[in-house]
């Protein structure tokens, strides 16, 4: 029960630090019910796809990421916007498919249909994958359900004179689009999971009119999963991907994948270095343009605490070619997903928390040569809100509770400003 309670807190922890992007039209297939809210443009739109439908419904990815409904990209740099959108058909032997609508003067009209795979819509990106300027459709598909073994299927699309062609279809657990061996044209890098066994992770490219593999590399740990996947810079001048994992029962660990010479290496091959008690969301958490991995820290004189009465630190660590993972940020996170919390750069090493501290009632932040309180995060009942307010900063309010959060600087620290960041 212990650890069931810890992976939840921790997930909602998690949730903090996902940043939701990607255009989004329409996010919700309910809206269509709103048609009186929408423009013109929008409206007609949408008039057009359900009288295309035919029974069928339209449906959005499960993607948390970027879940909008219907896209409205220029699909073939032709100046003319096309309207993607997937809707399902549940009594027909193919359940999944795709439409692609053209603008045409004051209206839309349908140009193509063509079919998905499986049963449930996982992703749905558009995309330049083949570096022509023209945009290609990449969507993700499963059977459904949230077991083990789910298998999920990656299809890219091409759309060009009202045809639709399939350029690549294949498993997948993840995929990312980049350039990794920087030659200028994007790839897309693929990793496929053997739970508790192996994993694979391959690199295509378009060339000569399909995907060719560029590299393909194994790994041998044992994972549960793989929870979060994120590609960019691992240094200023290297690309590459970062795999967080799930191992065991509630251990986690990441594993940093770059490309060198054309070929995928792994920087990290023992998961030892860098495993961790809590699952931490790898990604540039710093905005300084280079990918960071997290790892917990205990503060100084928790040693000997309980592991689950600890308020952990999180200290993110980058690759540097000559000395390996870096130290370059350094934050308290609240597992419980009610904030987290900057440390500006002098603090990194010089401050703790004290040991008279607990996480979900008052938190003393304390420099570790003299114990002179430096800040304090407190919770407040509303009453006590109301008599503290005054010297104290808001920082979030616990929704069971009605508890609100507080944040006090004994310097001249302020939250939301420059490094020092407190975020809900």
């Amino acid at each position: 029960m212990m650890l069931a309670k810890r992976w939840s807190a921790v997930f909602t922890g998690l949730f903090l630090l996902i940043v939701l992007s990607g255009c989004s039209f329409i996010s919700d297939p309910k809206s269509l019910m709103q048609t009186p809210q929408l423009t013109s443009d929008k409206a007609s739109l949408i008039s057009v796809i359900k009288s295309e439908l035919k029974g069928g419904e339209i449906i959005s990815p499960r993607d948390v990421r970027n879940n909008s409904s219907i896209r409205t990209p220029d699909l073939n740099n032709d100046g003319v916007k096309e309207a993607v959108v997937f809707y399902q058909t549940p009594d027909e032997a193919v359940r999944i498919h795709g439409m692609i609508l053209e603008r045409e003067g004051d209206t839309w009209a349908l140009k193509a249909r063509f079919d998905g795979e499986g049963q449930v819509l996982e992703t749905f990106d558009i995309l330049d994958l083949n570096g022509d300027g023209n945009l290609e459709i990449i969507a993700g598909f499963s059977r459904g359900g949230d077991g083990d073994e789910q298998q999920k299927g990656l299809t890219v699309y091409s759309y060009n004179a009202g045809n639709v062609e399939k350029l690549m279809a294949l498993p997948y657990d993840y995929f990312m689009v980049d350039d990794l061996n920087q030659d200028g044209q994007p790839d897309i890098t693929v990793v496929s999971l053997k739970r508790e066994q192996f994993a694979t992770v391959t690199t295509y490219q378009y060339a000569d009119g399909s995907f060719q593999q560029l590299s393909q590399l194994e790994l041998d740990d044992p994972v549960s999963e793989y929870y979060n996947a994120v590609s960019g810079n691992i240094t200023p001048k290297l690309k590459g991907v970062i795999l967080d994992a799930s191992v065991g029962t509630h251990s986690a660990f990441s594993t940093i994948i770059v490309m060198k010479d054309g070929q995928l290496v792994n920087l990290l091959p023992s998961q030892d270095m860098t495993l961790k008690g809590y699952p931490i969301l790898s990604g540039d958490v710093n905005n300084d343009g280079v990918l960071e991995v997290g790892m917990l820290e205990k503060p100084k004189g928790w040693e000997y605490i309980s592991f689950d009465d600890i308020p952990w630190l999180v200290t993110y660590y980058q690759w540097d070619e000559k000395d390996g993972l870096k130290s370059v940020m350094q934050q308290y996170m609240d597992m419980a997903g009610r904030f987290y919390f900057n440390f500006p750069k002098e603090w990194r090493g010089n401050v703790t928390i004290d040991t008279k501290s607990d996480k979900n009632e008052h938190l003393w932040f304390i420099k570790t040569d003299t114990n002179e309180v430096v800040a304090e995060i407190r919770f407040f009942t509303p009453s006590e809100w109301e008599k503290n307010k005054a010297d104290w900063q808001y920082l979030a309010r616990e929704r069971d509770t009605a508890r609100v959060i507080g944040f006090l600087s004994h310097t001249d620290l302020k939250v939301n400003k420059g490094e020092t960041e407190i975020k809900r």
